[in-house]
């Protein structure tokens, strides 16, 4: 007996129905609107982004200027203090002179001390503000580095690659440079690494194309992966205050001689600064620079890939910088066989001298009131 099998429908039949065109063409129209809507949202984000920037390095600026106003009449005040006490000096020994009858060899040279001194108060009516300059497109590429700790960084370097000649220049910039109302460094701490750039640019003539900020802890696992660094050490350091990881310091010792540092022991050969100037830890960090340079150079990219994919991790796990892995590994390929030169460290030596500001801190400012000198031997440098 054959059996059916009857099936209760409770509703009406259904039947799979395809979109109709109509209803393709409105949600290709939605989705289009949404879509445009995320990109005139995101174009509109960026050009706010960009006029906070602008505002921001306007304020900046201002700020800076009137810092700059009271730390130049704070001069001019302390100057013509320094040119009226000459003047009343001249007029003391005007009064010797004439009482004794002294002869007109001492008039003369007495008008002479004269003329100097009021030639002296008449310059100080000019005004000797640092003014900020804007960089162009130049024909190196500058990378802006800098050693942080936390919000701070007092390692200030910049390396520029001049592709015509193969070479790489390297110099350092002291953190008590004093710019636009403030030391170097605050910009850092303040306002962060785009104004701090934006200085240097003013300081060296350089437009900034990148920047790297590499934190104490990512410079010495670096040293340690390369296998550690070889250095000289051409003069003893005795250091009785380095400051330890418990807050705390230990005394650092080393002699003239050879070494072989890790990154624990090059860190601290970088950093020791108590018995030395800022100035000569910016020649021993340049020392090192050169040093991993040479290690680098010894790198086989193909028995050693392993070495460098860790190196290029931990650039990027334990530094800042707008520079990809891309960009590493290709700046790694172009540019490894390229001279360093090192040994321009800017300072109260050669185009700076030091004084002290408002607050009674200790600043350097560029001989002859612009960093004209420094531009000319910047660029004299990198080409």
């Amino acid at each position: 007996m054959k059996m059916e099998n009857n099936v209760l429908h409770l509703g009406p039949e259904w039947e799979e129905k395809k979109p109709s065109k109509l209803w393709r063409i409105l949600s290709f129209l939605l989705v289009s609107m949404i879509f445009t809507g995320l990109i005139w949202l995101n174009n509109d984000l960026e050009s706010g982004l960009m006029e906070s920037e602008t505002q921001l390095a306007s304020l900046v600026d201002e700020i800076g200027e009137i810092r700059n106003e009271s730390f130049s009449l704070s001069q001019q005040v302390e100057s013509q203090e320094t040119i009226l006490r000459l003047i009343g000096d001249d007029f003391t020994s005007l009064e010797t002179i004439l009482s004794k009858g002294e002869n007109a060899n001492e008039f003369t040279g007495l008008f002479e001390d004269f003329s100097q001194d009021f030639a002296k108060l008449e310059a100080l009516k000019s005004d000797d503000s640092l003014e900020l300059s804007s960089v162009e497109q130049d024909d190196t590429i500058d990378i802006l580095l800098l050693g942080t700790n936390g919000s701070h960084t007092d390692t200030i370097m910049v390396m520029s690659i001049y592709e015509p000649k193969q070479q790489i220049s390297l110099f350092s910039i002291p953190r008590d440079l004093y710019i636009n109302g403030r030391r170097i460094n605050a910009y850092y701490t303040y306002y962060g690494v785009d104004q701090l750039a934006r200085m240097v640019e003013s300081v060296t003539g350089l437009k900034i194309d990148n920047y790297a900020q590499v934190d104490l802890n990512g410079f010495v696992q670096g040293v340690d992966i390369l296998g550690g660094l070889d250095l000289y050490v051409d003069k003893a350091i005795q250091d009785g205050s380095y400051p330890n990881s418990n807050g705390g310091y230990d005394p650092y010792v080393i002699d003239v001689g050879h070494y072989h540092m890790d990154g624990a022991d090059a860190l601290k050969y970088a950093r020791s600064r108590k018995s030395t100037t800022d100035f000569d830890r910016a020649a021993r960090q340049q020392k090192i620079v050169y040093a991993v340079k040479n290690k680098l150079q010894q790198v086989d990219l193909v028995t050693d890939m392993k070495s460098l994919s860790q190196l290029f991790q931990t650039a990027l796990s334990f530094s800042t910088t707008d520079l990809t892995l891309l960009d590493l590994v290709s700046h790694f390929h172009d540019y490894n066989d390229f001279v360093l030169n090192t040994g321009l460290v800017i300072s109260n030596r050669n185009y700076l001298y030091s004084t002290i500001n408002v607050s009674g801190a200790y600043i350097l400012l560029p001989t002859g009131g612009s960093f004209a000198q420094i531009h000319s031997a910047v660029y004299e440098l990198v080409h």
